[in-house]
């Protein structure tokens, strides 16, 4: 699979997600689910239909993150 480079700057700039963990769609930019524990990320984005969420976490100044 080739992976293609996503703008996440939107994403990252959301106070509603600073310093939690956010599940993307694959293969886009969507927010599908969010919280503070990777754990119920993941199985809250799979309850939603995504089989393989991208998890990151989203620094709390987004500053100069880079992933």
């Amino acid at each position: 699979m080739k992976l293609k480079a996503q703008d996440l700057s939107k994403s990252l700039s959301e106070k509603q997600y600073e310093s939690k963990w956010i599940a993307l769609k694959q293969g886009s930019t969507k927010v599908i689910a969010y919280g503070s524990s990777p754990k119920k990320v993941i199985e809250e984005a799979r309850g939603k239909g995504e089989k393989n969420p991208v998890l990151t976490k989203v620094p709390k100044d987004y500053g100069t993150y880079i992933l």
